[in-house]
């Protein structure tokens, strides 16, 4: 194998990880890469610390945006300017096994597939590193791909010729990853690789994991695992999809009926609220459930998640000496008065 490999890496804002993400890369036991960065306007010190990696490995490229285009956008740019035959994709926070390249190369130079995936491990502040249990390595389809680690892929460059990149459907929302390999998975197959070869640093402030509700596309976003799920059943059952089709109107009036539907978004806003108490951002997470409370009120399972935040603060209190339990009381009745939170 001596073809050039893309690592295409989109940043914003994720300086204090890019030198654990560059090393990573930089140390792939497979030397044939060029590593093509584009920092989406980041207002951290990224831009700093990706030109001084560019000094030290002329194999790195930095790639820069005025104005944030989002991360679909940055993606899709970052395709573009990719040279090598295959293209792989890493997050500016997380960071990859030495022998990942080589081993997902390996998988595209002998089978017709068009991407690879690979096992993640996840790693959490609140607790230990998780290591799914997948089915084991081999060629999957639609029909047996559970979503695993989108951005774990490798991909062949060729695919762009049909599948020109993230669709603009998803701009500002997720799941444009999921919809890229269901795409590819359908019209030219895909193969998982079931090694731990990506590690994920499972951040609260994500785009993944966390929530802005002053965001224009908050709502849109809330919501669009669910609209990639529907898009995905549709692909299953017909060969085609609304967005395949670009079938828009349909579309949106799918979208149009969940955003309808009150208890399904309050439901959608508290799993946001508890991913933010998991990780102990307690006061985000309070204000989701406040919203969520706001939408549905008499949804039992907000006031159950409520009641979960209150266990959360007095543990996490305890643990760190800085809540007593005559404190407890006041907790509760802070509350139970919504008014207060």
């Amino acid at each position: 194998m001596d073809k050039l490999i893309s690592v295409v890496i989109p940043n914003y804002n994720c300086a204090p990880y890019l030198d654990k993400c560059l090393d990573s890369v930089t140390k792939q036991t497979y030397s044939n890469i060029e590593i093509v960065v584009c920092d989406n306007a980041s207002t951290d010190d990224s831009v700093e610390i990706l030109n001084k990696w560019a000094e030290k490995d002329d194999r790195i490229r930095v790639l820069t945006t005025e104005i944030n285009q989002g991360g679909l956008r940055c993606y899709n740019r970052l395709f573009k300017e990719a040279k090598g035959e295959y293209i792989m994709i890493q997050d500016s926070d997380d960071w990859c096994s030495p022998e990942r390249v080589a081993k997902q190369a390996e998988v595209l130079d002998t089978h017709e597939v068009g991407c690879c995936m690979t096992n993640s491990v996840y790693y959490y502040d609140h607790s230990e590193p998780e290591y799914p249990e997948q089915p084991g390595s081999g060629v999957v389809t639609i029909n047996t791909y559970e979503d695993w680690a989108p951005a774990t892929i490798m991909f062949k460059k060729a695919i762009l010729d049909k599948i020109p990149g993230y669709n603009l459907f998803w701009d500002r929302v997720t799941s444009y990853d999921r919809y890229f390999i269901l795409d590819i998975m359908d019209k030219f197959g895909a193969y998982y690789l079931d090694e731990y070869l990506y590690h994920v640093k499972a951040r609260h402030d994500s785009d993944h994991r966390s929530i802005d509700l002053d965001d224009e596309n908050a709502l849109r976003k809330l919501i669009s695992y669910d609209i990639y799920l529907f898009l995905k059943k549709q692909r299953k059952k017909t060969g085609t999809d609304h967005l395949n089709d670009n079938n828009i109107k349909e579309l949106k009036k799918y979208e149009q009926k969940l955003m309808n539907n009150r208890r399904y978004i309050a439901d959608k806003m508290r799993v946001f609220a508890c991913i933010q108490i998991d990780h102990g951002n307690l006061k985000e997470g309070r204000k989701l459930l406040m919203n969520a409370i706001g939408i549905a009120p008499f949804y039992i399972k907000n006031y159950q998640s409520l009641f979960y935040m209150f266990k959360s603060k007095i543990r996490i209190g305890f643990a760190s000496g800085s809540i007593m339990i005559s404190d407890a009381f006041a907790e509760v009745e802070c509350l139970i008065n919504f008014d207060a939170i």
